[in-house]
């Protein structure tokens, strides 16, 4: 790998919570001196229900007729917890519950939205441990390739963090450890 190719920070993929909204320059201009300078927010318990049936799934007893029933019941619950995360929209943010590619630098991932390289996004993402801190970032669009997820029009879309509150970003550099740090731990479990 040449230098100028390596990356600055690490990346995972996971699944978060993340809301966003274009911005245009003014309110990018306008949001800049606040996002940098506070830090993270605490969410609600709808996004703490989540999180808590991704730790309860991890159990390794998850076996038999049982575990069937638990699975459709999961289903059904993340259909409410759907409903009710898309209910709490205010109009401005849009809001999304996927798989993402995270690191301190930006985030990757694939939407039914289409923005266009060079946007402003303020977007905020909700990392999977009490207190369920929301960072809040101000994003440029550096990638927006058109793509097709089960015969819809998605786009992946790449998004820079040009101003993020650094304790924010601490934060997350801190759950992408960790998290790596545990599928280590899994893999190594499993060689064994």
């Amino acid at each position: 790998m040449k230098k100028n190719d390596s990356r600055e920070y690490f990346r995972i993929e996971v699944r978060l919570p993340i809301e966003f909204r274009r911005i245009n320059h003014d309110e990018y201009l306008n949001l800049e001196s606040t996002v940098k300078h506070s830090s993270t927010q605490i969410i609600d318990k709808v996004n703490e229900m989540r999180f808590l049936k991704e730790i309860i799934s991890k159990d390794e007893k998850e076996t038999g007729q049982v575990y069937a029933y638990i699975k459709l019941i999961d289903k059904k619950l993340d259909m409410i917890l759907d409903l009710l995360y898309k209910s709490k929209d205010d109009g401005l943010y849009l809001s999304r519950y996927i798989n993402v590619n995270i690191s301190g630098a930006g985030i990757n991932f694939i939407t039914d939205v289409n923005m266009h390289e060079g946007e402003y996004v303020e977007l905020k993402v909700i990392l999977p441990f009490p207190p369920y801190p929301k960072i809040t970032s101000l994003c440029n669009v550096v990638r927006s390739i058109a793509c097709n997820v089960n015969g819809m029009a998605n786009w992946e879309t790449a998004l820079t963090f040009i101003t993020i509150n650094e304790e924010d970003r601490d934060l997350l550099i801190n759950f992408i450890f960790a998290k790596e740090r545990e599928f280590l731990r899994y893999k190594k479990e499993q060689a064994v």
